[in-house]
This record gives structure tokens, C-alpha cells and sequence, in this order.
């Protein structure tokens, strides 16, 4: 055999060699490091249903004084909702399960409710403490006492006081009502000890002192009222209910006593029900309710009903809620003088204060009915306490309840009047127009109801009612009460920026009484905090304003952001981020001038599973650019059509940025991360109304919106289902009548016969649904009389014979909002017509469906549905006919 030779092959050289080393090394690096990061890149899973319960919903609730620690929850559908106290900085933590209602003291001591439960938790050492029983507690403002309410007999409650350092301070039993002062600094109590009754006040200071109010051996006391130094509450007696006020500056307890003034209404009583007393600041003025004895408006169940066409309140009204000219009437007791005022009459039963509490408006909310507005315009009429002298201030106001607004020191009263602001001044009776030459619009711009155009705003005054702060569209303005002088604060218009204030306080969110109409009270140095929204990207962000300044960026606009909380002692906050894609997201600062630290992400599971995206998109109609937020299905494919989801309603664009939890507990059975992680898209498109045509409107919107995307090459214009609830269900069904557009439908919930939806009463406020035609969501603006066409043609089931989608409907059988008749209607219909169309009923549902096992069934079926028509799944058994 022959020899084979090798090809000659030279030596290497020591460059070679260096090469070749360097080579080898470099593949052998590459191999080692490849290895782990092909591992950690994991075949991403398809979500499914029995994936839904790891998701969760963030709620921040707490941040300390200083900010060292922050308090949040995470709830859960079928898992156990947990309270967490975290540290910002580091990464200690405390987890609470079932935690409720907590509260920092402090930085030192977190305290919160696990069902009866108190738990106490000390932050430095990581020692803890159990109370059992627990109804409610509260620290008190300087933190060195702990108040704990157990539950006692008869629903009373046994009041247990202790330092931190566990030692009880006090114990008091049987308290059957208390309040505390709005500093925290004391606390006053009725309790019943041995059959002897009193009204008793802690204050808290570096040790506790405690004193009594009065005490009775026969009758209890109740409806306590605590405001800044002065104590008010009732005592009902076998023949009358007696009123007390307590002067906790002078010491001094003052007694009224209906039976020994003759100017004491007859046959009436003073109200003792919960929340009927109302204190003025001052203390000097005491509010309370008188009640007519034997005032029962109800007549007997079996009686004859009779229904006037001339009556100024339905009878249905009347009997639910009673008639109104005999509501309980308004009285100012005067203490120091023991001398009262009644305010309301049956003439005029209803008022508000204003700032100061020495001014009464009252009013007839009857006035002009019957009418077609859901609030009735009325005349006002401003009442002097200190005399009794009435005049008229406002002829056929709005009966919009916050058109007129109260200045916080009770100088002005503003009110709205023609698209402009107005100014009421008390002391000379003159009315001042205090917008008309600014040149901007303080009302809404983009109103597209038929009703009154809603105002941005008015939300406070500087100090001693100096200025007023209004909104326009875009930024806030300073005005005198003369209107003399207008300086915008901001510059948000050429920003394109909404700029609004976000309260830091809770005097600065809520009022005292039902009857305190105030608006905030700002000093006019003080920094705001401004939320900033672009309405062009729907992203959020803060901004603090100062006087001379302007505003500055705290936080930038990304996503959507909320739940901002700042410290009391310290320039730390913390808020909320998220967007469709990025799960809510707790951030810490602290300061703006720092770097944002993130506390916690929800669920960081999210990863493990494929998901879509959003975004906003423009489509055109009559020329109009209207928007929609359009949502891709989860490994979307450039090359692939998918099926598509219209969900509809009215302005939807702005959830662009809202995180949504894949669910099948859902209130309307539609969940937009369910369908895009089954491979939809799905659209949410804006919808512009022309008056008298609702439906047309909904239907040249939503159809001109699916094609721009069809036109773009994303989705299968066979394979796209329209869905809606409320409006939105109404809205679907009139569609159904014009176009074979769409492959499925599904309606929730809605009004099918304009007509008998008209001449019917709402069982939510047992008004006639008039309004909702002529001033609200119906968009008629003209009642049927005068307009019966648009009310015809407007109507789903006077057309129905031309649908020829399937149709999935559902209804609650004890809706008050829309009848589940309207639903019986369109299904007989339908079913006349023999068309394709399943109604599904909950028996024990309203408006929306709330019992879980519901909320699930409606969410597959929904599923199901839109899984046979746009994607050829297996038919479902419930959807054949004749099913027993």
C-alpha cells in the first residue's frame, strides 16, 4: 500500500502562537459565560387563568414623619391581603398579614389591626405586642399614649390608656360614644358606670389629666361633637332631648332645655341622632336638628297610593325618603345668651353655612319642579343669624351643590353664573363678575353633554379671604374678591400642562358637617404641591410651585403616577408609579434632589409570562383627530393578524397608562390583560357625541376607529368583537343595528328602549330618568316632546330586525340603574326576529356584578363567547339551545 503524505504544514511561529492562544481563550470564555446567560433567558410562559391568582394590587397607605419607614399593602383575590412596614433605607422589613388600618408613632412604633386584634410593633427593636378584641385605637399627637377601645357589652366599649412602655394609665368602662379634638391632644367620652352617666375629657400631655363634664343618675348622653375648644352632645329625656355645650377654655357647661323657652317650636323635639349637631370654629354657635313629634310622612302599606301630577316630589320619593318640606329643621343655639334661630323652614328645608358660621343660605330644592335636571334650580336666600333678617341672594341658581362655594373666613361667598366666577361679598351685598376679562375659559372646554358645562375649579382662598384660587384648563389663578386684579400662578398652558393641587393635609380634603361648604384655606407664602398631567401622552408628574419662582419639577412626567405622601418633618415622600407594562412601583425620595429609590415593585412575577404593550393612536373623523388606547396581545408578531376586542364606553384614551391585573373577577366581565395574553388586541377608542344622536355618534366613532386599525395590517377585520356595559351596552346594541362590522358582541346592562326609558323613574334616585336624556349621558338635550325622531331613532330594539351579529347579553335582575327589563325587552326582540342572542340573568346582581362566583362565570362566558366567534375554540355547551 502506498504511503499517504500529509500536506506540509509549516511550523507556527511565536506570533502564531500568541494568536492562537488568545483565539482559544477567547472561545473558551465565551462558552463558559454563554452557558449560564442561554440558561437564564427562560422560554417566557403563556399566562392562563390558574396563573391570575399571583397577581396582587399595591396600595400605599402610610409614610412616618421623617420618613424612615413607609407602610403598604398588597391585596389579593384568592390569597390572604398582607400590610408591609418597610424601612427606606435598607431592606428591613415587617409583614403583617390580614393588617388593617395602620399607623406610625413616630419612628419609632407601628400599630395596626389584624381582624379584632391590635398588633404593636416597636421598629428599632422588632418586639411585638398583642391585644385581642380590639373595636379601634389611636395614638395621641405627642405619641407617648396609646388608646385601645374593646369591644364591651351591648356594643359598648371599654377604653384601655397606656404609656409605650406598656403601663396602663387608665382604664374606663362602658363608653357608648367619644371623639377626640383635631389636634389629638384630648379625647371626650359618655360612659355609663354603675348606672351613673357622664361626659368625661382626657387631655394628653406628658402625663394625662382627666376631668368631668356632667353627670346624670337617669338619662345617657350622645352625639358628641368636639371642635377646637368647644364640646357639644344631647341628652334625650323621657319628655325632651336636652342640649349641652361645654367651654373647655372657660370651664363653663351651658344647658338648653326645649321645655323651658316658649320660642321652642311646638310639637317638636330636638333631634338626638347621630351627626345632627354642628359646632362654628369659635365655639359660640351650636347647630342641631329640630324634629316634628309624630312626623311620619309614610302612610300604610296598604293604603291607596295617590300620584298627583301636580306634586313637586314623586310619590315613590316621598315614600322612600320621605316628604321633603317636613325634613328635620335647622336651629343655631347660642350658648352664652341661651338663645336659638330656627334656619329652614318647610318653605325653605334645606341650607349651608358659610365660612364663618354666622350666615345661613337656604333653600327649596322643590322649587321649580317637576323639571328635567337631575339637581332643580332654586332660589337662595342669605339669612343673618345674629338677627333673623333674610334676603334673596341668587334667583334659579344651578342646583349643582358646588356652584356655590364658601369663603373660609365667611367674608364672600362665590359662586358660578354664565361661564364666569362670581363674587358674593357679605358685608355691602354687592356681586362682583371676576373672570369676565381675563380672556380664558374656567369651564370645561371639552363638555360634551347637553347639561351645564361643570367649572375646573375653585379651590381656596389665601389667608383672611384675601385672593381666591381658581382653575382654568391649565393653570391656576389668583384673583381679588373685587376682581380688580388676575395673575396666573403657573405656566402650564404653553406647556400643555394641567396643573392642579394635591393637598398634603387632611383639613384640606374634608369638611367639618354636611352643612360646611368651605373652600381651602392657604397662606399665601406657602409652597403648593402640583400633580402635572399632559394630557397628549397621559403622563403624570409633580411639581412644587413657589411665590416669586414659579413651579419647579419634583418629579417628571413618565407613566402614570399617584399617590403622592409627604412627610411632616421632613422633605421625604414617596408616590406610586406604572404603566400598562410596568407593574405599580412605590418609589422613595429623599428629597427632590436625590435619586428615586424603588421600595417595591408588585408583582415582579409578571417576568416569567409573555405581555402586551399600549399606546395611543390617532384616527379621524369629519375631519377631527379623536384618540384611543390600543393595546397589543402578548409575543405580538409583525408578520401575524390577530382578532380585536372594541370595549366602549365614552373618553377611555386616558387608561393608556393604567396597570391592569389579569383577573376573572370582573365587575362587567371584561379584563384587557385577559384578552391580550389570549392573543387579542384590544381597543379602547374615544367617542365624540353630537346632541340628539347619541348612537350615530358611538357608531361613526367606534367604526372609524377599527379601521384605522385594520388599515394599519395588525388584525383580522373577520375576526373583531365589540363589547360594552351601562352606556357602553347601549352603545353596542345600537351599533349592532347599523353594521355587520363585527364578528361578536357582548352587552352589559343596557338601555335598548329610549322611549320607556324616558318615561320611567331611575330606582337609584327615584327621580325621572329625564335628566339622563336631556342634560346628561343620553345627549338628547330635548325632551320627547320636542324631539320624538331622535328619541326613535335612537333606539336599539326599533331596529333591531337589522342586526345580524351574535349578540351575548347580560343584566343584574335588582339593577336600580338600568332595568333588567330593558335587557327582557331586547331579548324578546331578538328573539321575535329569531336572531342569534343569549341573555344571561343574575338573579341577585344590580348595576354591577359584585358576588365573586358571579363575577367569574360572567368573565368565562364573555371569554368563551369571543373564543368561539374570533378564534374558532370549541363551542361551549351553555351556548346550545334547548339546554335544560
Amino acid at each position: 500500500m502506498q504511503d499517504i503524505k500529509l500536506p506540509y504544514r509549516k511550523k507556527p511561529n511565536r506570533l502564531h502562537k500568541v494568536v492562537l492562544f488568545f483565539l482559544w481563550a477567547a472561545i473558551y470564555y465565551f462558552v463558559i459565560q454563554a452557558v449560564p446567560l442561554m440558561a437564564q433567558i427562560k422560554e417566557k410562559k403563556q399566562l392562563s387563568t390558574d396563573d391570575y391568582s399571583q397577581w396582587s394590587k399595591l396600595w400605599p397607605k402610610k409614610i412616618s414623619d421623617k420618613g424612615k419607614w413607609v407602610s403598604y399593602a398588597l391585596q389579593y383575590k384568592l390569597h390572604q391581603d398582607t400590610l408591609f412596614v418597610q424601612k427606606t433605607e435598607g431592606d428591613k422589613k415587617y409583614v403583617f398579614p390580614n393588617g388593617s388600618n395602620g399607623v406610625f408613632n413616630q419612628e419609632e412604633w407601628f400599630a395596626c389591626l389584624v381582624k379584632d386584634t391590635l398588633v404593636l410593633k416597636n421598629l428599632v427593636s422588632g418586639t411585638t405586642r398583642y391585644t385581642p378584641n380590639v373595636a379601634s385605637f389611636f395614638f395621641n399627637s405627642n405619641g407617648k399614649f396609646l388608646l385601645t377601645f374593646l369591644n364591651d357589652r351591648d356594643g359598648r366599649k371599654q377604653l384601655i390608656i397606656k404609656d409605650m412602655q406598656e403601663k396602663v394609665v387608665e382604664i374606663i368602662p362602658n363608653i357608648s360614644s367619644w371623639k377626640s379634638d383635631s389636634s389629638g391632644n384630648s379625647i371626650v367620652y359618655c360612659n355609663d358606670r354603675n348606672g351613673q352617666y357622664n361626659v368625661e375629657l382626657i387631655k394628653f400631655g406628658k402625663q394625662l389629666s382627666k376631668e368631668s363634664i356632667v353627670v346624670d343618675n337617669e338619662v345617657d348622653f350622645q352625639n358628641l361633637v368636639f371642635r377646637e375648644n368647644t364640646i357639644a352632645f344631647t341628652q334625650k329625656g323621657k319628655t325632651s332631648t336636652k342640649l349641652f355645650c361645654f367651654n373647655n377654655t372657660t370651664k363653663t357647661l351651658f344647658r338648653y332645655d326645649p321645655e323651658e323657652h316658649d320660642d321652642f317650636p311646638a310639637d317638636s323635639r330636638i333631634s338626638d341622632s347621630y351627626g345632627s349637631l354642628t359646632l362654628s370654629k369659635d365655639g359660640r354657635r351650636v347647630f342641631f336638628l329640630i324634629k316634628e313629634k309624630n312626623n311620619d310622612s309614610n302612610s300604610d302599606e296598604t293604603s291607596v297610593q295617590i300620584w298627583n301630577t301636580e306634586d313637586k316630589q314623586l310619590y315613590s320619593n316621598k315614600k322612600k325618603n320621605g316628604f321633603t318640606p317636613l325634613r328635620d329643621k335647622l336651629a343655631v343655639w347660642w350658648p352664652k345668651d341661651n338663645c336659638m334661630l330656627q334656619i329652614t323652614t318647610k318653605e325653605r328645608p334645606s341650607a349651608m353655612l358659610n365660612g364663618n358660621y354666622k350666615y345661613a343660605l337656604t333653600f327649596d330644592p322643590l322649587a321649580y319642579e317637576p323639571q328635567a335636571k337631575f339637581n332643580s334650580d332654586r332660589d337662595i336666600y342669605i339669612t343673618d343669624l345674629s338677627n333673623g333678617s333674610q334676603k334673596i341672594l341668587l334667583e334659579k341658581h344651578s342646583g349643582n351643590i358646588l356652584t356655590v362655594l364658601m369663603s373660609p373666613n365667611g367674608k364672600f361667598i362665590s359662586y358660578t353664573k354664565n361661564g364666569d366666577w362670581w363674587i358674593y361679598k357679605i358685608s355691602n351685598g354687592t356681586h362682583t363678575n371676576i373672570t369676565r376679562n381675563i380672556g380664558v375659559n374656567f369651564f370645561r372646554e371639552d363638555n360634551n353633554t347637553p347639561g351645564e358645562a361643570q367649572m375646573y375649579g375653585n379651590i381656596g382662598w389665601t389667608e383672611n379671604d384675601k385672593t381666591v384660587y381658581v382653575y382654568d384648563q391649565f393653570d391656576i389663578w389668583e384673583i381679588t374678591p373685587d376682581g380688580t386684579s388676575a395673575s396666573r400662578l403657573t405656566h402650564g398652558r404653553e406647556k400643555h400642562l394641567r396643573f392642579r393641587v394635591v393637598p398634603l393635609s387632611p383639613e384640606k380634603q374634608f369638611a367639618e358637617s354636611l352643612l360646611d361648604f368651605n373652600t381651602r384655606s392657604f397662606c399665601s407664602q406657602e409652597k403648593l404641591l402640583l400633580e402635572a398631567y399632559d394630557k397628549r401622552t397621559e403622563t403624570v408628574g409633580y411639581y412644587v410651585w413657589k411665590r416669586k419662582i414659579g413651579e419647579k419639577v419634583v418629579v417628571p412626567l413618565n407613566g402614570k403616577r399617584s399617590h403622592f405622601m409627604k412627610t411632616a418633618k421632613s422633605e421625604a415622600f414617596v408616590y406610586m408609579e406604572q404603566t400598562y407594562e410596568q407593574a405599580p412601583t412605590l418609589v422613595f425620595q429623599a428629597n427632590s434632589m436625590v435619586k428615586p429609590k424603588v421600595l417595591v415593585k408588585s408583582n415582579p412575577q409578571q417576568k416569567n409570562f409573555n405581555w402586551g404593550k399600549s399606546e395611543l393612536v390617532n384616527y379621524e373623523v369629519n375631519g377631527e383627530i379623536i384618540r384611543a388606547a390600543l393595546y397589543y396581545p402578548a409575543k405580538y408578531k409583525k408578520e401575524q393578524k390577530y382578532p380585536m376586542i372594541v370595549q366602549i364606553y365614552e373618553r377611555q384614551s386616558h387608561y393608556v397608562n393604567d396597570y391592569v391585573n389579569p383577573s376573572v373577577y370582573e365587575q362587567g366581565g371584561f379584563n384587557i390583560t385577559n384578552f391580550t395574553t389570549q392573543g387579542y388586541f384590544v381597543l379602547l377608542p374615544d367617542i365624540n357625541y353630537k346632541f340628539g344622536d347619541p348612537g350615530e355618534s358611538a357608531k361613526i366613532c367606534t367604526i372609524a376607529a377599527t379601521n384605522e386599525i385594520i388599515n394599519r395590517g395588525l388584525v383580522d377585520s373577520l375576526r373583531i368583537g365589540l363589547i360594552g356595559h351601562s352606556f357602553g351596552g347601549y352603545e353596542t346594541d345600537f351599533i349592532l343595528t347599523k353594521t355587520n362590522k363585527f364578528a361578536a358582541a357582548v352587552s352589559g346592562a343596557a338601555w335598548t328602549d329610549l322611549v320607556s326609558t324616558y318615561f320611567s323613574i331611575g330606582e337609584s334616585y327615584l327621580k325621572p330618568e329625564f335628566w339622563r336624556f336631556e342634560e346628561h349621558q343620553l345627549r338628547i338635550g330635548k325632551s320627547f316632546f320636542e324631539d320624538m325622531s331622535s328619541y326613535i331613532r335612537n333606539s336599539p330594539i326599533l331596529n333591531a330586525e337589522q342586526i345580524t351579529t351574535p349578540l351575548l347579553a347580560w343584566s343584574g335582575q335588582k339593577d336600580r340603574t338600568i332595568s333588567y327589563h330593558q335587557s327582557i325587552e331586547f331579548y324578546l326582540a331578538l328573539r321575535t326576529l329569531k336572531k342569534k342572542h343569549l341573555l344571561l340573568i343574575y338573579p341577585n346582581e344590580d348595576h354591577a356584578v359584585v358576588n365573586e362566583h358571579n363575577q367569574k362565570d360572567l368573565t368565562e362566558r364573555i371569554s368563551e363567547w369571543f373564543g368561539y366567534y374570533l378564534k374558532s375554540e370549541k363551542r361551549k355547551k351553555w351556548m346550545d339551545a334547548n339546554n335544560p
